[in-house]
C-alpha cells in the first residue's frame, strides 16, 4: 500500500475537498486524483462519491479515512521526535568515567543538563579507565573521562579538559594541619594510601624519589577516593587527594590543608571521544554545555 497516497487520502477526506487536498500538499489537483483513483483500485472498493459540487466519503472510505488520519498523526509525531533527536533534546546521552570524575564533576553538569533535556535518557557508568575507554572505543559509550593523565588508545581522541590540584589534607586536629612546610616532614607522616594505579598515589612516590625522602608510612590502604576523604577526617593519617575530591570537605572544616613548600602537584582530567567520528546529538550537546562551565576548564 503506498504510504503517501494514504496521506494524500487523508487530506482529502479531512477537507472535503480535492482542490483543497492539493493546495495543503502543494501538488496538483490531477495528482491528487490520480493517488485516490489508485489507492481505490488496490482495494477494489469505492472511496469517495459524487454529492452535488463536492465529494462524501463512502462507508469504505471513512474507514480508510481513520487509518490514514492515524497514520497522518504519526508521520507529524515521528517528524517531532527526529527532530529532537537531531536537536539533541531526545535520546540516550551515555557517559563512561573513571571514578573521580563520575563522583566530583560530572554530576552537577549533568543535573544541569538534566534540566534542560529532559527526554534524554541518561546514563553514567563509573569504571577503570582502560575499561573506559574499550567502553567509548566499542560503541558503549559516546564520550569518556578519564582521570591522571594521558593515555594512547587506537581509534580515540583525547584532549584535557581540565587541570586539577592535588592536595595534601589532614584531619583538622592533626598538628600539620593549616600549616606550609617542608615536604620531607609531609612524607614523615602516616599516610592513608590509595590502591596500585592510583595517578594521586604515583605521584606521591614519584615526588618522594625525585625529593629523596623514603615512601610515606601506610596507615592504611583503601581503595576509592570516597574512603580516602573517610579515612583522612578520622584522624588515621594524611591524605593526597584530588581538589575536586577534596574540595567541599575543607569547605565544611571536615579536613584541612597542608601545604608542601615547593611542591605544585597537578592530576588531569581528559575527555576521550572516537577519532574522526561526528558526535551523537546529546552527546555534542552536553559536551557544549562542558565548554560554557568554568569549572571544566583547565586551570
Amino acid at each position: 500500500m503506498n504510504l503517501y497516497g494514504l496521506i494524500v487520502f487523508h487530506h482529502v477526506a479531512a477537507s472535503g475537498s480535492v482542490t483543497k487536498a492539493a493546495e495543503a500538499l502543494g501538488i496538483s489537483q490531477p495528482a491528487v486524483t490520480a493517488h485516490v483513483r489508485n489507492m481505490s483500485a488496490e482495494l477494489g472498493l469505492t472511496l469517495l462519491a459524487p454529492k452535488g459540487r463536492g465529494i462524501f466519503l463512502t462507508e469504505a472510505g471513512e474507514r480508510l479515512a481513520a487509518h490514514a488520519a492515524r497514520l497522518y498523526a504519526l508521520q507529524h509525531e515521528i517528524a517531532r521526535d527526529m527532530d529532537a533527536y537531531v536537536a539533541g533534546a531526545a535520546g540516550d546521552l551515555r557517559l563512561a568515567a573513571t571514578p573521580l570524575p563520575a563522583s566530583f564533576l560530572l554530576p552537577e553538569l549533568l543535573a544541569a543538563y538534566r534540566g534542560a533535556n529532559p527526554g534524554v535518557a541518561i546514563a553514567l557508568r563509573t569504571l577503570g579507565a582502560d575499561d573506559a575507554l574499550a567502553a567509548l572505543q566499542h560503541y558503549d559509550a559516546d564520550a569518556a573521562f578519564v582521570s591522571g593523565g594521558s593515555r594512547s588508545h587506537p581509534g580515540l581522541a583525547g584532549k584535557v579538559l581540565r587541570e586539577d590540584e592535588l592536595w595534601f589534607v589532614a584531619a583538622p586536629h592533626h598538628p600539620l594541619a593549616g600549616r606550609r612546610v617542608p615536604f620531607r616532614t609531609i612524607a614523615a607522616e602516616p599516610f592513608v594510601l590509595r590502591e596500585a594505579g592510583c595517578d594521586a598515589r604515583e605521584q606521591l612516590f614519584v615526588l618522594c624519589e625525585a625529593r629523596g625522602v623514603p615512601v610515606p608510612e601506610a596507615a592504611i590502604q583503601v581503595s576509592g577516593s570516597h574512603e580516602a576523604l573517610h579515612a583522612a577526617a578520622a584522624g588515621i593519617g594524611l591524605a593526597l587527594l584530588s581538589a575536586l575530591e577534596a574540595r567541599k570537605a575543607v569547605a565544611r572544616g571536615e579536613l584541612a590543608r597542608v601545604k608542601a613548600e615547593g611542591v605544585e602537584l597537578r592530576s588531569p582530567v581528559m575527555l576521550y571521544t572516537r577519532a574522526e567520528e561526528e558526535l551523537p546529538p546529546q552527546a555534542a550537546r552536553f559536551l557544549g554545555l562542558l565548554k560554557d562551565d568554568p569549572s571544566s576548564r583547565p586551570a
